[in-house]
C-alpha cells in the first residue's frame, strides 16, 4: 500500500515539474503560433489579414484628415453615430465634419441606467480599445458603455500603434500595463451565426461590419 502511494505522489511530483520547465520555457510566448517581431508593420500585416478573414479589416491613416475622410466614406446612413467620449477627446478635429453632417450622440450624454433603446437607434460606433491582438485579429475593449459597441452595425475603432500586440499571452502578463480592470470585452471580427440550414448570417448578435484604424502620426 505504502509503495502504491509513493508511486502516486512521484508521479504528480514529476508532473509538476514537468508543468514548471513548459512554463519557464515558454517566456509568455503563445502555445498557438510563433511570437511576432516588435516591428510594428509586420504585426499589422498579420493582424489585418487575421480581421479580413473574420470579414474585417484595418487600415493606418497618417493624419486627421484622413481619419475624418474615412468615416465620411463609410457612414453614409442616417442611422445616426455612437461616440466615446475617449475617442472624441483625442480626434476632436477628426469629427468634427462627421459630427456636423450626421445625428450624433456622445458616451455621456446617457445615464449610467440608459436602456438599450436608447443606443439601439445607433447605425455606427466609433470607439477606443484597450489593445488589438495581431494573432487572432482580436480586438479588445475596456468600456463600461458595451452595449453600444455590441448593438451598432458599425463598428469603427481607432487606436495607436502601440496598442497592437502579439499575442493573447500579453492581456495576462505584465507587458499589459494598461488593463484598467478585469472587465475586457473581446471582439473578433463581424458576429456571425448559422441557422439549422447552415446558412451563414452576419451581425446578428455583434457588429456586421468591423473596421479597425491605427492612427500613425
Amino acid at each position: 500500500m505504502e509503495d502504491d502511494r509513493e508511486k502516486i505522489f512521484g508521479s504528480i511530483r514529476r508532473g509538476l515539474r514537468q508543468a514548471e520547465q513548459t512554463d519557464a520555457a515558454r517566456e509568455n510566448r503563445s502555445p498557438l503560433k510563433e511570437p511576432l517581431s516588435a516591428d510594428f508593420q509586420i504585426r499589422f500585416e498579420k493582424f489585418n489579414s487575421e480581421l479580413v478573414k473574420l470579414g474585417g479589416e484595418a487600415y493606418v491613416l497618417d493624419d486627421f484628415k484622413g481619419i475624418s475622410d474615412f468615416l465620411l466614406r463609410h457612414i453614409t446612413d442616417d442611422a445616426g453615430v455612437f461616440i466615446y467620449d475617449e475617442v472624441s477627446g483625442i480626434y476632436d478635429s477628426a469629427l468634427s465634419e462627421l459630427r456636423s453632417s450626421r445625428t450624433y450622440k456622445l458616451s455621456t450624454d446617457f445615464e449610467n441606467d440608459y436602456d438599450k433603446r436608447d443606443v439601439a437607434q445607433f447605425g455606427s460606433a466609433i470607439l477606443p480599445c484597450a489593445a488589438c491582438i495581431a494573432e487572432t485579429g482580436t480586438i479588445v475593449l475596456r468600456n463600461s458603455m458595451r452595449l453600444p459597441a455590441a448593438l451598432a452595425t458599425r463598428l469603427f475603432v481607432i487606436t495607436e500603434p502601440v496598442r497592437l500586440m502579439a499575442s493573447l499571452d500579453g492581456l495576462f502578463t505584465d507587458s499589459f500595463r494598461d488593463a484598467g480592470g478585469s472587465n475586457l470585452f473581446l471582439v473578433t471580427g463581424p458576429s456571425r451565426t448559422a441557422d439549422i440550414e447552415k446558412e451563414l448570417v452576419t451581425g446578428v448578435h455583434g457588429p456586421k461590419e468591423v473596421y479597425v484604424i491605427f492612427h500613425k502620426e
